[in-house]
């Protein structure tokens, strides 16, 4: 009984080590960018990432207010000229996205694009 027992416990060890570590795996890691919204263009204006990255941006505006925006996760977030803002995101969809400035202090802040590629 007392060997049923072990056994029975070993098994249940196993399977929770075993859940445990694809839980991990499946969680990504955290993946940190450092992006400047500057004369009309991101710096840098390509980001690549796994699914399941936890995706942590720090949004600079250098010279006027920008915005950085991604339809696809719902994220929009400005910074006035000179403020950074840092937020956080799953990225769990794969595919390519894109991001851009939603604002329209000039008419060139629609030309601001980049792309985040969540393989």
């Amino acid at each position: 009984m007392r060997a049923r027992q072990g056994l029975v416990f070993v098994t249940l060890s196993a399977a929770v080590v075993f859940l445990v570590s694809v839980a991990a795996q499946d969680q990504g890691q955290i993946r940190e960018f450092s992006i400047t919204g500057d004369r009309y263009a991101f710096s840098p204006n390509t980001i690549q990432v796994n699914r399941n990255d936890l995706v942590k941006i720090t949004f600079t505006a250098q010279d006027i207010a920008h915005s950085f925006t991604i339809d696809d996760y719902r994220i929009v977030k400005r910074a006035s000229a000179g403020q950074t803002v840092t937020f956080e995101f799953r990225a769990d969809r794969p595919g390519p996205f894109t991001f851009y400035c939603n604002l329209s202090l000039d008419a060139k802040c629609k030309d601001m694009k980049g792309t985040l590629t969540v393989r």
